[in-house]
Formats: C-alpha cells, sequence, structure tokens
C-alpha cells in the first residue's frame, strides 16, 4: 500500500509544480518551450486557479497515510488534519484577517474540501485492494 499512496502523491504534487511553473510564472521557465505555452493560454486553463488547492491536501494526506501501520485505523484523521491545515491558511488570507499575504478564495476552500475527500477515498480503496492481495 504505501508505494501505491507515495506513487500517486508523488504523481499529484508533480502536477501542482507543473501548475506553477506553466501557469503561475511571470514569464515563461526556460525549460518550457515557448511553443508548448505560446499563445495558448494557461495551459491548465481555470482548474489552474484551484488545482494546487486539491493537490496539497490530497498528496499530503496520501503521504501521511503511507507512513502508518497496515493495522492502523483508516487515516481518515490524517485526510481531516491536511483538510484543516489548508482552510486555516486560506481563512488567513481573508481580507478581514490579514493574517497571511495572498488572496482568499472560496474555490480554495471548496478545492481543498474535494482534495480531502478525495485522498480519503483512494486510502480506502488501495487498503480494500491491499487487505484481498495480502495473506
Amino acid at each position: 500500500m504505501p508505494a501505491v499512496l507515495v506513487s500517486v502523491a508523488c504523481s499529484a504534487l508533480a502536477t501542482g509544480v507543473i501548475v506553477y511553473v506553466a501557469d503561475r510564472a511571470s514569464t515563461p521557465p526556460a525549460l518550457i518551450a515557448p511553443f508548448v505555452l505560446g499563445g495558448v493560454g494557461p495551459l491548465f486553463g481555470a482548474a489552474g486557479q484551484w488545482l494546487p488547492s486539491f493537490v496539497h491536501p490530497f498528496a499530503f494526506a496520501l503521504l501521511t497515510a503511507a507512513t502508518r501501520p497496515r493495522d492502523a485505523s483508516p487515516a481518515c484523521d490524517a485526510c481531516l488534519a491536511w483538510w484543516a491545515v489548508n482552510v486555516i491558511f486560506e481563512t488567513g488570507q481573508h481580507p478581514q484577517l490579514r493574517l497571511l499575504r495572498g488572496t482568499f478564495d472560496v474555490g480554495d476552500i471548496l478545492a481543498a474540501t474535494l482534495g480531502a475527500i478525495a485522498a480519503a477515498v483512494v486510502i480506502r480503496l488501495v487498503r480494500r485492494l491491499e487487505a484481498h492481495h495480502v495473506p
């Protein structure tokens, strides 16, 4: 199970990095050929605005679950903890609080919620598959 969770988490994190490199950089990075991005607009479109907020709790909950023993209780607490971290930081960007620099976006809270739920589903599926294949 840990290998599957780590693989999925790393793939998700790589996607998040690509969002920042391709869509959020002020100028296209030298490693991305200009013809790939030239005139097309953001690589991830509108999803690039909230995708990192989805990826963060999703990937880190999977990585946390991968470190837990096989017989540990379901890792939903990891999903909840990473969701809470994201919501706290997003809330800290709210104009009335101004605890953090950045822009508050309810869409980011929704994306973090969906990311945590998706992580819980993946963890549950992987554990079920493991239970059927481990002697």
